[in-house]
């Protein structure tokens, strides 16, 4: 079993994010239906509720995981 991030861990997972990708930056998003989708980042990320690291995307409702958003110019 995966042992889950402590809230330090994923503190930095969000300062690393938010240095590397600013908001206005272009990302792939991959949706609750498993379809990948180019947007740009709306806000900061940040850890939501002291469980997951989350960010708004422009033109998505609601916030997504880090773990589901990859900078555009990665991977192609």
């Amino acid at each position: 079993m995966r042992k889950r991030p402590t809230l330090s861990q994923m503190n930095r997972t969000v300062e690393r994010f938010n240095r590397d990708v600013p908001i206005g930056s272009a990302v792939k998003v991959r949706k609750d239906s498993g379809e990948v989708v180019q947007t740009v980042t709306a806000s900061e990320a940040y850890v939501l509720s002291g469980h997951t690291p989350v960010i708004f995307l422009r033109g998505i409702s609601g916030c997504y995981a880090l773990d589901r958003v990859t900078p555009a110019s990665i991977g192609g």
